[in-house]
């Protein structure tokens, strides 16, 4: 808004100035011949001098304006000076005033110069357009000679002083008129500082012509000094107007007809001039004339001469042109071609016929070359239709066709220029896109298929649930979801290798496929799970036969490399029901698969609603566990084993223990399988052992205490770990506890799982001399091969055969694991003993140790250590109350 005001400000200032130069220049006319009228005549130009300067203060100027200002103020000066001189009664035929007359002549002739030398154009256009000028400028000057100067320059009756003067005037006015004509040529025709520069340097060399040519000699006249005064009123304009001259003025050559038509026309002032000298009597001037002549004719020729070599070249750059546009279309991919509305050919075809790969013939109609090409003319047709209709605006299409039995793809885009003189049809430019198709439809493969195996993945999955949903809502069906996730998968991976893993999952999913129906979707969601869309399942019985069949396939051993393998699955089954959305059968169906792996693995289960809070109850204590460790939730509790001979300690299990701040106590028997799931084992594992055998080592260091054992669990997720045996290497030698003191406790389950690896991994355990006891014997495979195929130290008897042991007689089956052991000249320990009985019957059989409530439960660590010290809060013999019921130990808890 400032800037505008501005604007507005200025513009109306120049408004009032222009309306009161005006007046004034009317009062002079009107007042000729009196003094009022002179000085008039000085103020109007002496004010237009200061305006010029004013103008110029504080605003960036041009050289070329400043010596337009700088002219006009000494031809003001010249007026002053000459009337000054009028008034005194002396009026010399040369005077000071010339001096600045022809001063300001010469500046504003050079600002002009300057100006025009401001074009825009390029230094050929900018010589044509000096060689224009200097036309003008050589035909001016030979009429100003034939009309002025020569009269003057003979007349010997005037000093030659005053005749050099004289004629400097109108040679001086033939440059401005070359020069107005070469700003005009050159200036943009919207430029007002140029037009306000020709129109006032116009108007002064009408006045100064005038004044040559007036027939009294005594008389300025009215007329010219009005011609004199709006011409320095018009050059003031300029000067304001072209304070920024030349930052818009045009190319040269924007009116190129016109200026050849002033170089051509400038050839007929001589004979014009020697025509006016035969029809008046007018004085010869044959030399002037033919220099004149020769002048013109030799510049007219130059300016020829260059047009026809800027044509030449033009000409060139046009053929370079179309060459080059030849070359490239010769080697283009691409093809145009223009195609009148009517569907007929306008340009040559060629180029679009080996694009299409069909022989162009002489007369090929575009349905023909297009059906010899494999494209469908209807489909053809309706895209030409479309960029009819489209009004000049592009049209894109792919059109598919068939070559030699392969799809391939054109694509095409249609203007219709029927309108635009030079095309008058329709522009078809035509492109193979084939490989580019072939990569989108490789890129959508692969956003919706697994990279490994080929199946669809969790986002292609997921549509076909969803496809299979809106059919059910239809037709009445059910459709079932059937999710698979193997077991074991883990252990291929961190003992094989992740290219073993990869061959593994490669050769379930063809096991998988080969299960499923027609019209059902396998996917791999991610890891080792897959799933199974089971569509019109029509009852969860087909579903579980579905998971079954997965059971099966899974069932046989794999073969990777020289390795064999075994893996299981856990299958979850969820079948739709009316209000059923991709993501909840999906997410029940995964419900379900927990559920299969809680109750034991390797089996089917169908989903029932009340297992969401089972697995909420499991999210829960999955989010709980992942910071008990780094927490100290975590914590060992110790139950002694002691001797049933002599009933002292010999030594101590360290059974894992949680409280967690939010769920409160959590038996291991809940959180360990989710510490084996989430990966947590591990670390659980070697903390559990670098704490029992830190607080063993302190123990033995009591007197009577050197011959203490330490035993930890080790579960089959442990086993399976190569770094099992760095773990307990590390916590031996960080404690200083003796390898013969550590008794690592395995299960029969964790053998069975990998019999061979199993053996493997017991043999470099030997190797370090930890003792190894088989936990819970009895309760699991009970094959006395493996006790052959494993060395073991110890056997553990469950509780579940002690607690049979009620009246006078040892059950035989306690009874005959006794002597089993014996046999194998192995150690022999009794879990669980609660009763003074179990206690005589198992001592009057020779049992070895006996670890149970009778003797002690498990105790935190400063209770074991008073327990020691035979100071514990329950003696031995009573059964205690501490903890409620009988113990859970870490069964497969890695501890």
């Amino acid at each position: 808004m400032g800037d505008d005001a501005r604007r507005l400000g200025r513009r109306a200032r120049t408004g009032g100035w222009l309306a009161a130069a005006a007046a004034l220049i009317a009062a002079t006319v009107a007042l000729d011949g009196t003094l009022a009228s002179q000085v008039l005549y000085l103020v109007v130009v002496l004010g237009c001098a200061v305006a010029a300067w004013v103008g110029l203060r504080g605003r960036p100027a041009r050289p070329g304006v400043v010596l337009i200002a700088l002219g006009l103020s000494l031809s003001s000066l010249g007026d002053l000076v000459w009337q000054l001189l009028t008034w005194l009664g002396l009026e010399p035929d040369v005077s000071v005033a010339d001096a600045a007359y022809l001063s300001g002549y010469v500046a504003l002739a050079l600002g002009l110069t300057r100006m025009a030398g401001c074009s825009a154009g390029e230094a050929r256009a900018r010589v044509d357009g000096w060689i224009d000028t200097v036309v003008v400028l050589v035909a001016a000057l030979l009429v100003m000679w034939q009309f002025s100067i020569a009269a003057t320059v003979v007349d010997e009756s005037v000093p030659i002083l005053t005749r050099l003067v004289w004629a400097s005037y109108p040679a001086l006015d033939a440059a401005l008129v070359a020069l107005v004509f070469r700003v005009v040529v050159a200036g943009h025709r919207r430029d007002g500082g140029a037009l306000a520069v020709a129109v006032g340097a116009g108007c002064w060399l009408a006045s100064d012509l005038a004044y040559l040519m007036r027939p009294d000699p005594g008389d300025a006249g009215a007329m010219l000094s009005a011609g004199w005064m709006l011409g320095a009123v018009l050059l003031v304009l300029a000067t304001r107007a072209t304070t920024s001259a030349g930052a818009k003025v045009a190319r040269e050559g924007d009116a190129g007809l016109g200026r050849l038509a002033v170089s051509l026309g400038a050839l007929l002032v001589p004979g014009s001039i020697e025509l006016v000298n035969d029809l008046t009597d007018g004085p010869e001037s044959p030399l002037a004339l033919y220099g004149a002549t020769l002048a013109l004719v030799l510049l007219v020729f130059a300016r020829a001469a260059r047009l026809m070599t800027a044509e030449a070249r033009a000409r060139e750059l046009v053929g370079s042109r179309a060459r080059y546009s030849a070359a490239l279309a010769a080697h283009s991919s691409d093809a145009v071609v223009v195609v009148d509305r009517s569907g007929r050919l306008r340009s040559d075809v060629s180029q679009l016929a080996v694009l299409l790969g069909a022989d162009p013939g002489p007369d090929l109609p575009v349905s023909d070359l297009m059906r010899h090409a494999g494209l469908d003319p209807a489909e053809a047709r309706t895209v030409f239709e479309r960029a009819l209709a489209a009004g000049g605006a592009v049209v894109s299409a792919e059109l598919a066709r068939q070559v030699a039995g392969e799809e391939r793809w054109l694509g095409v885009r249609l203007v219709d220029l029927s309108d635009d003189p030079d095309v008058n049809g329709v522009v078809v430019h035509a492109t193979d896109v084939t490989e580019r198709k072939r990569a989108e439809q490789t890129l959508a493969h692969q956003a919706f298929h697994d990279g490994l195996t080929g199946l669809a993945n969790r986002a292609l999955f997921t549509d076909r649930v969803e496809q299979a949903l809106r059919h059910d809502a239809r037709h009445g069906d059910t459709s079932a979801v059937v999710y698979v996730d193997l077991d074991g998968f883990k252990a291929v991976n961190d003992n094989l290798g992740h290219q073993a893993g990869d061959e593994l999952l490669r050769q379930v999913a063809e096991r998988l496929a080969a299960t499923v129906r027609g019209g059902d979707t396998l996917a791999r969601l991610g890891g080792d799970e897959f799933a199974i869309l089971v569509g019109q399942a029509g009852t969860a019985e087909e579903a579980t036969a579905a998971g079954e069949r997965v059971l099966v396939a899974l069932g046989r051993p794999v073969r990777i490399g020289n390795q064999v393998v075994t893996v299981s699955g856990s299958v979850g089954v969820a079948v739709s029901d009316p209000d059923a959305t991709s993501d909840s059968l999906v997410r029940d169906a995964d419900i379900a698969m927990y559920a299969a792996k809680a109750a034991g693995r390797g089996r089917v289960v169908v989903f029932d609603p009340g297992m969401r809070a089972a697995v909420v109850e499991r999210r829960e204590l999955e989010r709980e566990l992942q910071g008990a460790l780094a927490g100290g939730e975590l914590r060992l509790v110790y139950q002694p084993v002691v001797e049933l001979s002599g009933s002292t300690v010999v030594g101590f299990e360290a059974l894992l223990r949680w409280h967690s701040p939010t769920l409160g106590p959590i038996a291991p028997d809940r959180f360990v399988p989710v510490a084996e799931d989430l990966d947590l084992i591990g670390e659980i594992g070697a903390w559990v052992l670098r704490e029992a055998c830190a607080t063993a080592a302190e123990w033995r260091r009591r007197p009577g205490m050197r011959d203490l054992t330490m035993a930890v669990n080790v579960s089959a997720v442990q086993l399976a770990s190569p770094d099992l045996v760095g773990q307990i290497v590390e916590a031996l030698a960080s404690s200083g506890l003796p390898a013969s003191a550590l008794v690592l406790e395995v299960t029969e389950t964790a053998l069975v799982r990998d019999p061979d690896a199993a053996a493997d991994r017991l043999a470099a355990l030997r190797a370090l001399g930890v003792r190894l006891a088989l936990d819970d014997f009895g309760t699991g495979y009970s094959s006395l091969s493996y006790l052959r195929q494993f060395t073991v130290d110890i056997l553990k008897i469950d509780r579940s055969f002690i607690s049979t042991i009620a009246g006078a007689e040892l059950p035989p089956i306690v009874r005959g694991l006794i002597e089993l052991g014996r046999t194998l000249d192995l150690e022999i320990v009794a879990e669980g003993i609660e009763l003074e009985v179990q206690r005589d019957q198992l001592r009057a059989a020779r049992c070895d140790l006996a670890q149970g409530y009778l003797f002690a439960a498990p105790l935190e660590q400063d209770e074991a250590e008073r327990f020691l010290l035979g100071s514990a809060p329950t003696a031995l013999g009573s059964a205690p109350t501490t903890l409620g019921s009988a113990p859970t130990t870490l069964v497969d808890a890695g501890a």
